[in-house]
């Protein structure tokens, strides 16, 4: 960008000439004004605030002399001035060293000569500008750096004391809106949000961590508990540029002086723990509506747990459904701390993997199925983990039942084996279960899986036939044949045999 210059002389002829010789646009000036007087020049600078200021000595009403002295009075020591003289009014117009005058040219002027001290000064400004940028950045990052200490409530120095308390008096109130976002996506949510929030309030962005930004915003306040509508349509607005990104945005407490924006700070991160609930993502969480609702601990973590593994070992995909929804429901009722949340689930899922793995053979082709995806964990929601929890057991599920139909082949033709060569025993399917190394549950559902019918079921059916076989030799007595097939209660044979056969023993002995 050019800087501007700005020309003052009486004489028409001189000021047309300054403007046309000299290669303003190639020096890197353009010209914003051209004026008559020094009166006029005044006013000019108050409105264009040059650069640099060409001026004659000698002109009507206010000459260059008295104008440079009423614009250094005023404070304006940054602008840069050449004036223009004759030869006689030399020593004259060096009596301007006193108002910082930086260069001179001399009338009737060398056209080469007022080139190079225009360039000079051109040169002068370039790095002035240079430094006064360096200058604000460090200013800047001190200003940023005292924040963060304040955010943090750690200001200690008397010059961090001192920066705070002049910081704090360009706004009546201050608040913290923090910001929760992945760090892959920092610099493009940076990028948009200066773009949203440049220009609106005093605002500082503070970079907590990695994932977390806090926006210390000035003069927002509408009270002493909440913040103003102006914040929040602002933030609302910021919300909705950044739908694309996976955002969690909370406002802390308004204060009144910057001495306490850690105040705001810690009460915007007890909003931001409520967003872990919040259906909907970019939500702005207010600690005005959310200071009374307290999270707890849930007391049954080792009873999921143990509902979870166990409808793994049972293969039994009902009652893993069954145990998450209540999870979810109790976990949501509760308002269980989030870092207790995913603390669990976590946990659970790696416990669910250690025991799917144990029961493949490494050779399996589903081995190497089932991982838990690289997570971070500080944006995952509630609902974010309950799906997890569910699309893990959908293939888990998966990998268990083809594992256990590819085992269960063989066993359980033993299993079939072993109950048609002891059912007259008092087989029961706990000591069934024992015997071959199995849950009594699973033991169950396959047979069932393999007969059509349960244990008990079969255990019956071959009770009753082999009844029906002595009865027919008519060599016992029924109470006989009763115990002979494993029925320690003739009663309990009786209704079972009648359930069976559709009628009594002794009429059966009469058919036969």
């Amino acid at each position: 960008m050019a800087f501007k210059v700005l020309l003052i002389d009486d004489e028409p002829l001189a000021l047309e000439g300054l403007q046309l010789w000299i290669p303003w646009e190639s020096l890197g000036f353009e010209v914003c004004a051209l004026c008559s007087n020094g009166a006029e020049g005044l006013q000019r600078m108050e409105e264009q605030k040059p650069d640099l200021v060409v001026v004659d000595i000698h002109m009507p009403i206010m000459n260059g002399l008295e104008m440079i002295e009423e614009w250094r009075r005023r404070g304006n020591w940054s602008t840069k001035f050449i004036i223009l003289t004759g030869y006689s009014d030399f020593e004259f117009a060096r009596k301007a060293l006193k108002f910082k005058v930086s260069g001179y040219l001399l009338k009737p002027l060398d056209e080469e000569q007022a080139e190079s001290e225009i360039r000079t000064m051109g040169m002068e400004l370039l790095k002035e500008q240079e430094q006064l940028y360096i200058g604000q950045i460090a200013w800047r990052e001190q200003e940023i750096l005292t924040m963060k200490e304040a955010l943090l409530g750690k200001v200690r120095s008397p010059e961090s004391t001192q920066l705070i308390q002049s910081l704090s008096q360009s706004a009546e109130s201050w608040c913290v809106c923090l910001v929760q976002v992945s760090e892959k996506e920092f610099g493009q949510w940076s990028s948009l949000a200066s773009e949203v929030l440049n220009g609106k309030h005093v605002i500082y962005f503070i970079r907590m961590r990695n994932d977390l930004v806090s926006i210390v915003f000035g003069d927002v306040s509408s009270g002493p508990q909440r913040t103003s509508e102006d914040l929040r349509t602002l933030l609302e607005g910021l919300a909705r540029r950044l739908a694309g990104f996976r955002t969690y945005m909370a406002i802390g407490s308004t204060e009144s002086s910057l001495h306490r924006i850690s105040n705001s700070r810690i009460t915007a991160e007890k909003a931001l723990l409520h967003a872990f609930y919040e259906a909907e993502v970019n939500s702005i969480m207010d600690y005005a509506d959310l200071q009374n609702r307290d999270f707890q601990r849930h007391n049954k973590q080792v009873e999921l747990i143990e509902r979870v593994l166990g409808a793994l070992q049972l293969i039994d995909y009902a009652n893993y459904q069954s145990a998450v929804e209540f999870m979810e429901q109790s976990f949501r009722q509760m308002r269980v701390h989030p870092d207790e949340a995913r603390k669990f689930v976590i946990y659970l899922l790696h416990e669910i993997r250690a025991y799917v793995r144990s029961q493949m053979a490494e050779d399996s082709e589903n081995y190497r199925l089932f991982e838990i995806p690289d997570l971070d964990e500080t944006l995952l929601t509630f609902d974010d983990l309950i799906g997890m929890l569910r699309s893990c057991g959908r293939v888990c599920f998966e990998i268990l039942l083809k594992e256990s139909v590819f085992e269960a082949q063989g066993i359980v033709q033993d299993i079939n084996d072993y109950i048609h060569a002891h059912f007259r025993e008092g087989l029961t399917i706990k000591l069934l279960a024992e015997r071959f190394f199995l849950h009594p549950a699973y033991l169950g559902q396959l047979l069932i899986r393999k007969n059509g019918i349960g244990f008990n079921e079969l255990l019956h059916n071959l009770r009753v036939e082999e009844a029906c076989r002595l009865l027919h030799m008519n060599q016992y007595k029924n109470s006989e044949v009763s115990e002979k097939v494993g029925y320690a209660n003739y009663h309990h044979f009786l209704k079972q045999f009648e359930k069976r056969m559709g009628m009594s023993p002794n009429e059966y002995k009469k058919n036969v």
